[in-house]
């Protein structure tokens, strides 16, 4: 349910309490009021009677105002002077065949020196429940109109005041970090939208200048680390060819293993950057089970080397939405790491079907928990020749696709599954 639908819905209970509470109003002062207008009009009447008595004597009450109005002379004074009310309810008629309100009024004045008590009666007609049924239907309807009708308006007028926001929304849909151009809000007289669009606009602004200063850094150090990385690695090879004793040898060898290494950090961390702020554009389809045969053909030699034996059963065209020079780093890292964790004369099994790919190999029981084994740096077999990047940047390249990798060891086996939802 979006904004101004809420808006709405609780606007329209609102209003539906409130007309609830309004009726229910109205009805007790309805009949409060009928009760009051009768009382003052019959203490009018009282004071109108003592009126004429105190200039007229012999004033007949009686013929003028019939059974309503009864005086009488009192002995002496009462010491509760106060006008009493008496309210006798549901009184049956059988002349109106209805029930009745009888209600008396008694008012004390001295007349000439005397004291008198003057009452007045009047009888009300109780409503009956027809007549209130019908008044609640009415009402009911009124409310039925009132609230459909505050429905349709809330909704307008909230889409309306609401228009800017939702317009900031879109522009956020549309927001990428690689656009040059700012972000198009809709001038808006609201504050709180004001400030919405200071705070989005400042936002854009400062993450797309932090991401060209990265990006300006990236292609920096990625040009001027390998530049010297290149030169001292070719002239330790220089120096390799020379007529060197054992130790020398030995020692250069190592050097150089540590600069290749070194080379494959920076690569490494340089993608990894750079896939931080990869947004996924529309991909074509590719065969999975075609490049993957091609990289288990392109690693024939490299396990052949340390005796490993290789077992595989891919289903023939696996189509998956993936960039293909990306799905060949996965794969690399993926068949390198089955190698390299691996034993001597061990064996690899790896299985392609229409939705998953499982990669398992020999080896040792990795020496940190199996949840951290994607996280940067970390590696599961310190004593392996490993940067320990390989698994994170797999991990980040699926995400960026949708799909899901998970390992786990049993069996004395390093299992890593590719979850493909196709």
């Amino acid at each position: 349910m979006n904004l101004s639908y809420r808006f709405a819905k609780a606007f329209t209970i609102l209003v539906f309490a409130v007309l609830l509470l309004g009726f229910a109003i109205l009805y007790y002062a309805f009949e409060r009021t009928t009760m009051r207008s009768a009382i003052v009009k019959m203490e009018d009447l009282n004071a109108y009677v003592a009126g004429r008595l105190s200039k007229d004597p012999e004033y007949d009450y009686f013929n003028f105002h019939h059974r309503q109005t009864r005086v009488a002379l009192l002995k002496e004074v009462p010491s509760d002077k106060e006008e009493k009310i008496i309210e006798e309810k549901y009184i049956w008629n059988r002349s109106i065949q209805s029930y009745i309100n009888r209600i008396s009024v008694s008012s004390f004045f001295m007349i000439k020196g005397k004291p008198y008590r003057i009452t007045s009666v009047r009888y009300i007609t109780v409503i009956e429940k027809r007549f209130l049924l019908s008044l609640v239907m009415v009402v009911a309807w009124i409310m039925v109109f009132l609230v459909i009708l505050s429905i349709i308006i809330s909704v307008l007028i909230s889409r309306k005041i609401l228009d800017p926001f939702y317009h900031a929304l879109e522009e956020i849909k549309k927001f990428s970090i690689k656009d040059r151009k700012p972000m198009q809000l809709m001038e808006t007289g609201t504050y709180e939208f004001r400030l919405l669009n200071g705070f989005l606009t400042k936002m854009s602004e400062n993450s797309k200048k932090d991401y060209y200063l990265l990006e300006e850094l990236t292609e920096n150090t990625s040009h001027e680390l390998q530049t010297p990385l290149a030169s001292v690695k070719g002239k330790i090879e220089l120096m390799m060819e020379t007529r060197l004793t054992e130790k020398q040898f030995a020692t250069l060898s190592s050097m150089n293993d540590e600069l290749d290494r070194l080379s494959s950090i920076n690569k490494s961390l340089i993608l990894l950057a750079k896939l931080e702020h990869l947004e996924l554009k529309n991909t074509g389809r590719i065969n999975l089970s075609k490049i993957l045969s091609d990289r288990i053909a392109y690693f024939e030699d490299v396990f052949a080397f340390r005796n490993l034996k290789v077992k595989s059963s891919i289903e023939t065209d696996v189509m998956i939405s993936m960039d293909e020079n990306l799905l060949i780093i996965v794969l690399d890292n993926l068949l390198s790491n089955a190698k390299r964790h691996n034993y001597e004369q061990g064996d690899i099994d790896i299985a392609l079907a229409s939705n998953r790919l499982t990669i398992s190999n020999t080896g040792n029981p990795p020496s940190i928990p199996e949840e951290e084994v994607f996280g940067r740096f970390s590696r599961g077999n310190p004593d392996q020749n490993s940067i320990g990047i390989g698994l994170a940047l797999v991990k980040r390249i699926l995400e960026i696709f949708g799909y899901e990798i998970s390992y786990r060891f049993y069996n004395e086996r390093h299992v890593v599954i590719v979850e493909f939802k196709i």
